[in-house]
């Protein structure tokens, strides 16, 4: 068959570009279809978010039991409920009906049993007045000394605080020794009405406490299927997604099959059709493909070809430019998009704490001095010894959530450094010293190795505070004892703290979080120690980094630079 150049070329390009049109054209149906699952997923997703609404109202109602947080958790679930109700019909066969209807159903039973929660901490409250004023008359009637002689004030007071424990905590143990003290006053002869009036009442506190028990175990049952099923259908579609894709791929890979070996095949027949220089510039290309911007076509003949190469080159010379800016431009957005979004972050959480120190704060004080002058006034010799330990327990915990709350307001607080001229070694050395007097560090070994040149501009009890932390967590993490090293020295310009012990280390999956506000493996930690080193290192324009080895320490990497804005 006599084809000119030009038909053989058309039908070389042609055939490959009809198998890239199919594959093209059944991709393109499979990512409209993936492009609607994209907005069941969101859907789904935003179910999700109205459910974690909808517990977190529920945990608030559940702490607090009041009508008021009964309505916030009400409105949760109507706009859950009503999201829902909103979906049509048409997605929800999609989607799947089923798990529409299982939806509903729970929401309906999740109402009911808050409903029902309510009722009886309306109920509680009201027997638990009743409890105490039973108490109350009990306690008068056994000091008119009306009673039998064996029924004497202190097992009566005994009985009352028992009553207020078991209110207090409503645990197993409180229950068991307040049940066991009403089995010991049934037992008394020629029991009196009083007596009677004041265990019935508590009878009826333990079945009402019970019934709420019961409820909230319901609620958080129904509580969890419902994110089980917003979950389920969030991972449902994207299942489905990921099928889509994983269609489209199949369908790219044969398509690209077909190219691979229906395409060289045309190509070759009009291969010999053209020109060297043409064919140099294709091997040129599969380099720059293959990520070499610094190929350029040599420039020989001086024909058509030789305006196309020099266009080429230009283009190339751009291209290279344009691709290293691009490479430096985004490297720098993540970096800023990093810190953007943990500033937000520790924004955000600062305000909350902020709010919620401020909110606690006055009523701890209140608390704090009226407990100090109770304690003062209390006759030490003749006050009963559970008056003496309470007073004394009151007091404690006070200094223990003014500490909490302290740490709280150190956390929001927004104030910069107060920058003046320090040595590092100093503050790290008085911080020791404190701890060595107060006997915190009496079994550890530490060492400090530093440098003479170790000043910086820097806000000297900030960094006190920075070294307080670590060193407290260090003593915590070996358990009391072990080995405590600080070394401080310049590095580029700047200055560098390595804090190191020998404790039980942090895990892999804990180690990304350390620095995060709240986060705490401790019993009674708050979480915030490391979020204040963090934040106050930022304000210092420094940086800090972790490594650590489960069972062998944890080393803490602290870069300060000599000056500020340095």
């Amino acid at each position: 068959m006599n084809l000119k150049i030009w038909h053989k070329m058309s039908i070389g390009i042609a055939i490959p570009s009809l198998i890239a049109m199919v594959g093209v054209m059944l991709s393109y149906e499979y990512v409209n279809k993936v492009k609607n699952r994209q907005g069941f997923v969101q859907i789904a997703d935003d179910l999700s978010e109205k459910v974690l609404e909808v517990r977190r109202n529920e945990k608030n109602f559940v702490l607090h039991k009041t009508e008021e947080y009964y309505k916030y958790c009400q409105d949760a679930i109507s706009t859950f409920s009503n999201s829902v109700n909103s979906i049509s019909a048409e997605i929800v066969v999609q989607v799947g009906k089923e798990d529409f209807s299982l939806l509903r159903n729970s929401i309906h039973t999740y109402s009911v049993f808050t409903h029902s929660l309510l009722q009886n901490y309306q109920q509680e409250a009201g027997l638990v007045e009743q409890v105490r004023e039973e108490g109350r008359k009990l306690e008068s009637f056994v000091a008119a000394e009306k009673h039998i002689n064996h029924l004497s004030t202190d097992f009566i007071l005994n009985l009352r605080r028992l009553e207020k424990n078991y209110m207090l905590f409503r645990d197993i143990d409180s229950f068991d020794r307040l049940n066991t003290a009403l089995l010991e006053l049934k037992s008394t002869k020629h029991i009196c009405i009083e007596c009677i009036q004041y265990i019935s009442a508590i009878s009826s506190l333990f079945s009402v406490y019970q019934k709420s028990d019961s409820l909230v175990n319901d609620l958080q049952v129904v509580g969890a299927r419902l994110e089980e099923i917003t979950n389920k259908l969030a991972a449902s579609e994207r299942q489905k997604i990921s099928s889509f894709l994983t269609l489209t791929q199949r369908n790219l890979l044969i398509a690209l099959i077909l190219l691979l070996f229906l395409g060289p095949f045309f190509v070759y027949t009009t291969a010999n059709y053209i020109v060297a220089p043409i064919k140099r510039l294709d091997d040129i290309t599969r380099k720059i493909t293959e990520g070499d911007l610094t190929q350029r076509a040599p420039i020989r003949e001086r024909d058509e070809t030789y305006s196309l190469a020099l266009s080429f080159n230009k283009m190339l010379d751009h291209l290279q430019l344009t691709q290293e800016s691009l490479e430096k431009s985004m490297e720098l957005l993540r970096e800023k998009q990093a810190l953007l979004v943990e500033s937000e972050k520790l924004a955000s959480l600062g305000t909350l704490a902020s709010g919620v120190a401020h909110e606690l704060n006055n009523p701890l004080n209140n608390i704090y001095l009226a407990t100090q002058t109770l304690y003062n006034e209390l006759d030490i010799e003749h006050s009963p010894g559970i008056v003496k330990e309470s007073v004394k327990d009151i007091f404690s915990q006070t200094l223990r959530v003014k500490r909490i709350v302290g740490d709280l307001l150190e956390f929001a607080r927004g104030k910069g450094p107060e920058l003046g001229r320090i040595r590092i070694i100093d503050i790290a050395n008085k911080v020791l010293k404190r701890m060595t007097a107060t006997g915190e560090i009496a079994r550890v070994e530490y060492n400090i190795q530093a440098a003479e040149d170790t000043e910086i501009d820097a806000d000297g009890l900030m960094l006190e505070q920075v070294f307080v932390n670590l060193f407290s967590n260090a003593v915590d993490a070996m358990s009391g004892e072990g080995s405590l090293n600080i070394s401080i020295g310049p590095v580029d310009g700047s200055v560098r703290i390595n804090i190191s012990d020998t404790g039980r280390g942090i895990s892999p999956e804990n180690l990304l979080k350390v620095f995060d506000p709240f986060f705490t493996t401790k019993e009674k930690g708050t979480g915030l120690g490391l979020a204040i080193v963090y934040n106050i290192i930022k304000k210092h324009n420094g940086e800090i980094d972790v490594k650590s080895e489960v069972n062998k320490g944890t080393t803490f990497m602290i870069t300060l630079p000599r000056q500020h804005g340095s």
